[in-house]
């Protein structure tokens, strides 16, 4: 499977896959057992210099080919409506593409939006098409502000919100950003839609507000990231490209600050360090880059900054 999507050959990818399923092999197992690690081989090839963005991307998109071509095979759905969609700043939609055609096998109708909505725009969409239920998936942590967004969103119009993702990980996360369930696997998301079907609807859960540092994320991002590279200015073409990885870290500030949970800053730093050399920066280049952030955020980002700080330590 991993060979024949690196090469793009997604026929001879679909027919392993099939093959699979012929054989009785549940569609929950295909994905974490057969798909989930070839994307963290894939993931591991890019960081350490083996693949190209290029050959990352195409990789991954055979592997969303593959998935639409499976839930291609489904009957025509009888279902509740069920909207999937991914939160603002998320721009895998893998994930969400694996429950849309696990939901897409089991009879749902299925409304698939993608990578990256924003909250508003997903509102509108779930308030003209008045779905059952709004399925997220969030892999990125830049995207829980997001994500906490969305939900909010989709309470307003009363309809309930399942889960799933790695930037999720754990129901404790996922009720702090005000979601009703957590699905670890797509049989999960099933297993959850299906017992929504068939109870009342009872008291939504609740979505956090902004924190209060939100606006000065907003503002002050571009500042920020400009004010570190010009600290650390460097006579190359990897500027720009550790201004976006600069852009994100806030991303993930923001996010860690909401769910109170430095671990994802130092996650994402450990990430940065590992795989940055591969990719053209200096650890050093890096590390100063990263003091230089979080001494430009002052003033009402001065929490921000102190925790950056930490995660730096």
């Amino acid at each position: 499977m991993l060979a024949a999507l690196v090469n793009g050959d997604v026929p001879l990818a679909y027919r392993l896959a099939v093959e699979l399923l012929d054989y009785g092999v549940p569609f929950d197992e295909i994905v974490m057992d057969v798909l989930s690690p070839v994307q963290t081989e894939l993931g591991r090839r890019w960081a350490t210099g083996d693949l190209s963005i290029a050959d990352e991307h195409a990789a991954s998109a055979a592997v969303e080919d593959l998935l639409v071509r499976l839930g291609a095979t489904a009957e025509s759905a009888h279902g509740a409506a069920v909207v999937v969609a991914c939160p603002e700043r998320d721009v895998h939609a893998l994930g969400g593409r694996v429950v849309a055609s696990a939901l897409a096998l089991e009879g749902f109708r299925v409304l698939f939006l993608g990578a990256s909505v924003p909250a508003a725009h997903l509102g509108d969409f779930l308030d003209l098409q008045q779905p059952f239920a709004l399925a997220l998936s969030c892999s990125m942590p830049t995207a829980l502000v997001g994500a906490a967004h969305s939900v909010a969103m989709a309470h307003d119009l009363g309809i309930r919100v399942v889960g799933g993702g790695r930037a999720l990980r754990t129901a404790d996360r996922a009720a702090q950003l005000g979601f009703d369930a957590l699905a670890q696997v797509p049989n999960d998301a099933i297993r959850i839609l299906r017992s929504w079907e068939t109870s009342s609807a009872g008291a939504l859960a609740v979505a956090p507000g902004p924190i209060a540092e939100h606006a000065a994320f907003a503002q002050r991002s571009f500042g920020l990231v400009g004010a570190a590279l010009a600290a650390t200015a460097k006579d190359d073409n990897t500027t720009p490209v550790l201004g976006e990885e600069l852009q994100r870290l806030l991303q993930v500030l923001e996010s860690s600050l909401l769910v109170k949970e430095p671990v994802l800053i130092a996650e994402h730093v450990q990430w940065l360090r590992e795989t940055g050399p591969a990719h053209g920066f200096e650890l050093a280049h890096i590390d100063s880059a990263l003091v230089a952030l979080a001494d430009a955020m002052n003033g009402d980002l001065r929490r921000a900054g102190a925790a950056l700080r930490a995660a730096l330590n």
